[in-house]
């Protein structure tokens, strides 16, 4: 079985800009949440936040009380602004939480880049909805296989793939990984894999290798 190359080493990037004072607060909100949680628990739950920009499809940012910050969605990877679908893509989270949304944050960790890393949920129309999922279940993004620690990813993906909904309603040959995209922008490799027809259960052996705990197959 072919697997995506998930798991290699991130290249070397430059030296990050500093943070804003928003920044570092909230960098210690994390750190001082995160002690005795486990590592595929939000570290804090209910972060109120207001939406002040749209970066992509997979990362905003936003106004909390402690001061500005970037958000970075769990477990969803949606395509570069220059790969194929990747416009589409933040469009579509555009439509779905337009800037000035009232949302709030479940902060699991923070990444290299300082944002937050977290599920983003959303009130509308008298429904609470997780806004990761929903991009997922739209086909604006990927079951992000390198960081995602359950396997309902890999199935929302699925089930986004066989309605050929969002990315997916694009030719095989257009079906690139968004990590896999990167590491060509960033010299990391030198070609694309050959695109090939993705399936749930190549995304739950990658989930394996990642080290996810159980799963047991929906009925």
């Amino acid at each position: 079985m072919k697997i995506r190359p998930w798991n290699r080493q991130p290249p070397q990037r430059a030296p990050r800009p500093r943070a804003r004072r928003g920044e570092w607060v909230i960098s210690l909100l994390i750190l001082a949440c995160a002690g005795g949680v486990a590592a595929d628990e939000p570290a804090k739950l209910g972060v109120p936040a207001v939406v002040t920009r749209i970066n992509d499809g997979d990362s905003i940012e936003v106004d909390l009380a402690a001061g500005p910050g970037r958000v970075r969605f769990a477990s969803i990877d949606t395509p570069e602004y220059d790969q194929p679908y990747g416009l589409q893509s933040s469009a579509a989270l555009k439509a779905i939480m337009p800037v000035g949304s009232k949302i709030e944050l479940d902060i699991f960790t923070q990444d290299a880049f300082r944002r937050m890393v977290a599920t983003v949920w959303l009130e509308k129309d008298g429904e609470r909805i997780n806004v990761n999922e929903t991009m997922l279940r739209q086909g604006h993004a990927w079951a992000y296989r390198r960081y995602m620690k359950d396997a309902k990813y890999c199935d929302m993906e699925a089930e986004a793939r066989d309605k050929r909904l969002g990315l997916w309603a694009q030719p095989v040959s257009e079906w690139i990984y968004p990590p896999e995209w990167r590491y060509l922008k960033n010299g990391e490799i030198r070609t694309l894999p050959t695109p090939y027809k993705e399936t749930r259960e190549k995304c739950l052996e990658v989930l394996k290798l990642a080290g996810a705990a159980t799963y047991t197959p929906p009925n």
